[in-house]
C-alpha cells in the first residue's frame, strides 16, 4: 500500500482468538457484514444482535478474529459439540464428532481477500485436531451466494430447518474433515 512518498508499507492481518474486549467491535463487524441480508428481508441474528448476544455467540465455542491495523475485519466461531439450540433443530448436530461453524463474517470493505477462507481453514483445522469428523453449518436457504461459497469449500446440502422467528428456512450443510 502506498504511503504518498513512493514507498510502500506492508499491511498485515493478524489472526487471533477473540477476547472479551472485542465484543463491541465484533458486534459492529457482524452488523456491517450481515446488513445486505437484512436489506434483502433475511433477518439473520447478526443483522441487529446486541452485545449480549455477541458475547453468547462468541463464547459458545472457540472464536477467532482477523485484525488489521487495530480494526477487526473478520470473525468466525466453531462449537464442538454443536450447541443445544441447533441440536433441537438439526439431526446432524446431535451426532457424535460433529463441529459447527457459526457466525462467519467479513466486513464488506475487506471481502475478496481470502479472509473467509482463512477463517474456514482455521476452524476446520481446529475441529479436526479436536477429533471432529464432520464440520457443519446452517445458512439461509435463499442466500445463494453464501451457499455457493460453502459448496466451493466442499460442503453439501443436508436437511432444511427453520429457526423460530426467522423469515426464511435454513439449509444445514456439511463436509467431512
Amino acid at each position: 500500500m502506498g504511503d504518498g512518498t513512493g514507498r510502500f508499507r506492508i499491511v498485515t492481518n493478524t489472526l487471533r482468538p477473540a477476547l472479551d474486549g472485542d465484543i463491541p467491535a465484533v458486534t459492529r463487524l457482524v452488523h456491517a457484514a450481515y446488513a445486505e441480508h437484512g436489506a434483502a428481508g433475511l433477518n439473520f441474528t447478526a443483522v441487529d444482535q446486541s452485545e449480549a448476544t455477541t458475547r453468547l455467540r462468541l463464547f459458545a465455542g472457540l472464536s477467532w478474529v482477523i485484525e488489521r491495523s487495530g480494526e477487526l475485519i473478520a470473525t468466525a466461531t466453531v462449537s464442538i459439540p454443536p450447541g443445544e439450540h441447533i441440536g433441537r433443530l438439526a439431526a446432524l448436530a446431535r451426532q457424535p464428532r460433529v463441529a459447527w461453524l457459526n457466525q462467519l463474517a467479513v466486513h464488506p470493505s475487506h471481502r475478496g481477500q481470502g479472509l473467509a477462507r482463512r477463517l474456514f481453514e482455521t476452524v476446520a483445522s481446529h475441529a479436526k485436531h479436536r477429533d471432529a469428523q464432520i464440520l457443519a453449518l446452517d445458512t439461509a436457504a435463499p442466500a445463494a451466494h453464501l451457499r455457493a461459497l460453502y459448496e466451493r469449500w466442499g460442503f453439501t446440502d443436508g436437511e432444511t430447518i427453520h429457526w423460530p422467528g426467522k423469515t426464511y428456512d435454513s439449509v444445514v450443510m456439511s463436509r467431512v474433515l
